[in-house]
């Protein structure tokens, strides 16, 4: 569950995901969120 940078309400599962391997470095899955309250858009970095 992550926050919503705005309004503060929680939010349960990302609309979609994809990884993100920078060069040399480990990659990291980047969820894309959509609020329910507010209908804000935000990108977190999830854990699997």
């Amino acid at each position: 569950m992550v926050k919503c940078p705005k309004c503060g309400a929680e939010v349960e599962k990302p609309i979609k995901t994809w990884k993100l391997a920078p060069k040399g470095r480990k990659p990291v899955t980047i969820g894309l969120f959509k609020c329910p309250n507010c209908g804000a858009y935000f990108r977190k970095g999830v854990k699997e």
